[in-house]
Parts: structure tokens; sequence; C-alpha cells
């Protein structure tokens, strides 16, 4: 007997749950790091530059949680409960930086070309290299 697959919305809760988790790590690694402190505040920084540090956190923090909501989201037809829709929130910001390691961009230059393809526009292209 198969489970019901998650719904779209149950999933989607599930995996902002994951990505809260993740950060929540992130985050008391982070003042753990900083001599349990606020990471974002440093000794000789400005209200402004203490100000941009958080802000930034609070951006990467967003993203984190994003992630986890479109990742879960996207797998809600494949999940038949909450846990995996979970664990899809916490790695997602971890499993999309490691798919992503292995892309790189080069420039091609027109001599490196291959012999029968039409010249390129001279300074050459952009290419992804496959990994």
């Amino acid at each position: 007997m198969q489970a019901e697959a998650l719904g779209v919305f149950e999933a989607t809760l599930w995996g902002l749950a994951g990505g809260m988790a993740a950060a929540l790590v992130s985050l008391t690694a982070a003042i753990k790091a900083a001599g349990y402190r606020w990471p974002w505040r440093r000794k000789n920084d400005t209200d402004r530059e203490a100000r941009e540090r958080f802000w930034a956190r609070m951006v990467v923090l967003g993203g984190c949680l994003l992630l986890g909501v479109l990742v879960a989201a996207a797998a809600h037809g494949q999940m038949s409960g909450p846990w995996p829709a979970f664990l899809l929130g916490v790695g997602a910001e971890a499993s999309v930086r490691g798919i992503l390691a292995g892309v790189e961009v080069s420039v091609r230059k027109v001599e490196d070309a291959a012999p029968g393809l039409p010249e390129q526009a001279e300074g050459g292209e952009q290419h992804a290299n496959p990994a």
C-alpha cells in the first residue's frame, strides 16, 4: 500500500522548517565563532557597518529559507510524509552548492575552436564546460 503524497502547501511549510533549522545551526556556529557575541558586530565597527553586516546575514537567511521552500515544494509529489520535506529543506543549500561546484565557465579563443566549426567573433564567447 502506497501512502498519499504530501500537498504542495504542507511540503512548503516543512521545507521552510528545514531551512530554518539549517539557518539556526549556521547562526549558532557563527555566534560561537565570534566569542558568543553577535557575529555582525565587531569591536571597531561603526553602527553603519554593523547594520550592513546584519542585513547581509538576513539576506542569506532569507535565501536559505526560500531555497528550502522551493526544493521541498518541487518534490512534494514524491514525498509521503513531513520528514522527507523537512530534510530537503535542511539540505537544500548544501545540495545546490554541491551541484553548482562542478560548473566551470571559461572563455574559448578563436584558435581553440574545433576544426570544422564556423569561426567565432573576435574575442571568443563564454561556454560552460561540462564537468
